[in-house]
C-alpha cells in the first residue's frame, strides 16, 4: 500500500519537485541538532569536522570534511516479538536551530539491529559519503532518524 501511495504522489507532483519517502513517514522518529564546529582544523585553518548533539538519550553524530559520518543513539523496542530497527542521519542547512532545514541528500541508514523483549540497544554507525565533503561548508544542521524496517514494530 505504501508503495502505491508513494508512486501516485510522485506521479501527481509538478515536474522538478522531489519527495523523499522518509519525509512523509510519520513512523520515523527524528531529532534535529545544529552544527557545532569541532576543535579539529585542516592545515589551511578550516574546521575539519562538525558535531551534532541530538539531546539527552537521543544520541550524537558528526560529519568530517572528507565525507566521513558517524551517528550513535539508543533505540527502544516496545514489545516481546522482534523487530529490525535502522538508524540514519542526514545533513542540511537552515535557520538557527535547524528551522526550515533544506536537506542536502536523503538519510544514510548506517545501522540495522534486531531487537526483542523490550530491549534498549545502542546503535553506532559509520560511513563515508564523498558528496558530503563537497557540501561540507553548507551544512548547519543534522537529523537523526530511526525507522522500523521489519517485524513487530
Amino acid at each position: 500500500m505504501r508503495l502505491v501511495v508513494f508512486a501516485l504522489t510522485a506521479f501527481l507532483m509538478p515536474s522538478g519537485c522531489t519527495l523523499a519517502q522518509d519525509d512523509e513517514d510519520p513512523a520515523i522518529r527524528r531529532a534535529n541538532a545544529p552544527a557545532v564546529p569541532a576543535i579539529a582544523v585542516t592545515a589551511s585553518g578550516k574546521t575539519d569536522r562538525l558535531e551534532f548533539d541530538f539531546g539527552r538519550n537521543r544520541g550524537k553524530g558528526w560529519v568530517a570534511r572528507k565525507g566521513e559520518l558517524y551517528v550513535e543513539t539508543w533505540v527502544q523496542h516496545n514489545g516481546f516479538l522482534c523487530a529490525t530497527y535502522e538508524v540514519g542521519i542526514r545533513f542540511g542547512h537552515g535557520d538557527p536551530g535547524c528551522a526550515n532545514a533544506q536537506w542536502l541528500a536523503p538519510a544514510r541508514y548506517v545501522t540495522s539491529r534486531v531487537q526483542c523483549n523490550n530491549a534498549i540497544v545502542q546503535h553506532i554507525g559509520v560511513d563515508t559519503e564523498f558528496q558530503l565533503g563537497a557540501d561540507f561548508d553548507q551544512i548547519t544542521c543534522a537529523q537523526r532518524m530511526i525507522r522500523c524496517a521489519s517485524g513487530n514494530c
